[in-house]
């Protein structure tokens, strides 16, 4: 669940600031970059459809989405980056819904997977077409991981929501059964998974099998300001060989003298106390800290998983307004220290991240997302 203040309570709570989710005051644009801007890569409206961007290399990214009514199940959409220019590239299979995932191993073992009518449906690219690989009916693709063309696994639902998992070997593909529902993975390696469920619960499987991590002692809970328990929503995830990040928020729920279903009012800046954090693990998810980041970086985007760097830093998708709708790309040194940049550029100011990767090889950012009426995909530097 991603909570939502009505307008009118964004304003209220801005003024506020220590209430709910304060402003998050920002360096300016491109202050992170030696002054370079964010600048437009591609203007898409098929990119406001939960992007995806894949990057193999400075020479070798996709941006995925999708097109169509909000009546019908749209065709998925694919822009590829060759070191000079984007292209439009066409998927096959028309109307089988917009990419819900995708990853790569290679830049000629690309793959994605849609998400419309009755199912998911799984395509690769092998460096010279795409092609449909498999039809997955009834089935709803949650998370995605490619290590080779021969070790492919997609994580969702079949049917009545039930755990499921389809994965492709040299034999081709079988499906398995889960014993929780896979919502976010992170994979070290085919035998190193991280996994969080729509239990909100942390799982590790080493190869061997799925094993619980408990994370009790690390997520804070209890009563503040008359409100009910806080509750946290486990987000996102990256696991390194240097450790394990998880994003996470936090909700209070209405105060518990108007649990009474009497209340007519809407919902305003009073009535949810939201929090944004930000838990690290060392390497074996043995050992945990959890830091509160919303007065550092505003509430963190669900879209965007930690993105580690070479000095034991950390990046995130924050923002500077109490929905998350005007987004933030926020640094947190290997020390603590915390910075945060506006994310916009000419005529996407505010913008909404959806996705975001740093290009391997690079320190260049890619950004897709949303401003109120367009999709684009921004980069930095």
């Amino acid at each position: 669940m991603r909570f939502r203040l009505p307008k009118t309570g964004v304003v209220a709570l801005l003024a506020l600031g220590g209430c709910g989710a304060p402003a998050v005051e920002s360096t300016p644009l491109g202050a992170e970059a030696g002054g370079a801007p964010w600048r437009v890569e591609v203007e898409d409206a098929s990119l406001r459809v939960d992007p995806q961007i894949v990057a193999t290399g400075p020479k070798d990214v996709w941006a995925f989405g999708g097109r169509g009514s909000e009546d019908t199940v749209w065709r998925p959409t694919a822009r590829h980056w060759n070191g000079r220019d984007w292209s439009k590239v066409d998927l096959p299979g028309g109307r089988i819904g917009a990419v819900k995932a995708a990853g790569a191993s290679a830049a000629s073992d690309v793959w994605a997977v849609t998400l419309g009518g009755s199912g998911s449906t799984v395509l690769h690219w092998n460096g010279e077409r795409w092609k449909i690989d498999r039809r997955l009916p009834g089935f709803t693709v949650t998370a995605l991981e490619v290590f080779s063309p021969r070790d492919v696994r997609v994580y969702g639902t079949g049917s009545r929501a039930a755990a499921a998992a389809w994965t492709r070997s040299a034999d081709g593909w079988s499906e398995t059964r889960p014993p929780f529902r896979i919502a976010r993975t992170s994979a070290r390696s085919a035998r190193d998974i991280w996994a969080l469920t729509f239990e909100n619960k942390l799982y590790h499987q080493d190869g061997s099998g799925w094993r619980p991590v408990p994370l009790d002692g690390v997520l804070p809970a209890g009563k503040r300001n008359g409100f009910e328990k806080t509750t946290y929503k486990l987000d996102t995830i990256t696991a390194t060989d240097a450790g394990i990040w998880i994003t996470a928020e936090g909700a209070g729920g209405i105060p518990s003298s108007e649990m009474d279903g009497t209340r007519t009012e809407p919902l305003g800046p009073g009535d949810l106390h939201l929090s944004s954090l930000l838990l690290h693990g060392d390497a074996d998810g043995r050992r945990w800290t959890a830091e509160s980041t919303t007065e550092k970086t505003g509430r963190l985007s669900p879209f965007g998983a930690p993105i580690t760097d070479a000095d034991g830093g950390v990046w995130l998708i924050g923002s500077t307004d109490a929905n998350a709708t005007e987004s933030a790309l926020a640094h947190r040194t290997a020390t603590g220290t915390w910075t945060s940049t506006r994310i916009g550029a000419s005529g996407f100011s505010p913008f909404e991240v959806r996705a975001i990767t740093r290009i391997p090889g690079t320190t260049r950012f890619l950004a897709a997302g949303m401003n109120d009426e367009k999709g684009a995909l921004l980069s930095i530097p």
